[in-house]
């Protein structure tokens, strides 16, 4: 296992893409919001590599899959900072034969 960079994904059903984030949130506040639901294995703002500002999405990933869908019911549509997150599963790529 392991790999490069931060980002730990959970078992499938617990990794997801959080849209429509404030511009000022950084890794911190999304672990800070989603770690209600459950066991965050990672929080990360996606940002631009050349400034380093937030491209407005991230992800988190949960080690169980209810934890995710209880994330999903209460997060999807909260309104932060005037924008409506946007709560969404991250789906299993299949894999190629």
């Amino acid at each position: 296992g392991g790999g490069a960079g931060g980002q730990k994904n959970g078992p499938d059903g617990c990794n997801l893409f959080i849209y429509h984030l404030p511009a000022t949130w950084s890794d911190d506040d999304i672990m800070a919001s989603f770690s209600p639901f459950g066991n965050v294995l990672s929080a990360t703002v996606m940002r631009d590599k050349a400034t380093g500002a937030s491209k407005g999405f991230g992800f988190v990933s949960y080690d169980a899959p209810n934890a995710a869908q209880q994330a999903i019911q209460s997060m999807n549509g909260m309104n932060i900072g005037g924008k409506r997150l946007k709560v969404d599963l991250k789906t299993p790529r299949p894999a190629p034969y």
